[in-house]
């Protein structure tokens, strides 16, 4: 069982791989990221994540598609490293995730199921 210390420690663990798995892969970390771990579920919200092109690209419709488009691509080819990551910092495996973009405001949500309740 996790307690309120050890959970914010975990969450802030977590929030320490996403930042650095972003500053990886697109140069830069998010303007804000929020964890929130929940029995076998860690939900994680950023918030300010395009870059200086991406800002520029999500002015349009076709933009927004192309930003989309190439971070699901990333985030598939990615996928295992991500899950190995978290898995690391929870301590068991990730079974499966989610994830989506609002390209309109630049937030993203993933959502990881865990192999384990964290909190029993």
């Amino acid at each position: 069982m996790v307690n309120s210390t050890s959970k914010e420690s975990l969450e802030l663990e977590i929030a320490n791989v996403v930042s650095r798995y972003h500053r990886e892969q697109q140069g830069r970390a998010p303007g804000r990221i929020h964890v929130t771990v929940s029995g076998s579920l860690v939900v994680v919200l950023t918030n300010e994540i395009y870059t200086p092109n991406e800002e520029q690209l999500s002015t349009t419709e076709e933009g927004r598609k192309l930003i989309k488009s190439a971070r699901r691509e990333l985030r598939s080819l990615t996928r295992d490293s991500v899950h190995a990551a978290i898995a690391r910092v929870c301590g068991c495996p990730v079974l499966r995730s989610y994830w989506d973009l609002d390209v309109r405001v630049g937030e993203q949500l993933e959502a990881y199921v865990l192999g384990e309740n964290l909190e029993s």
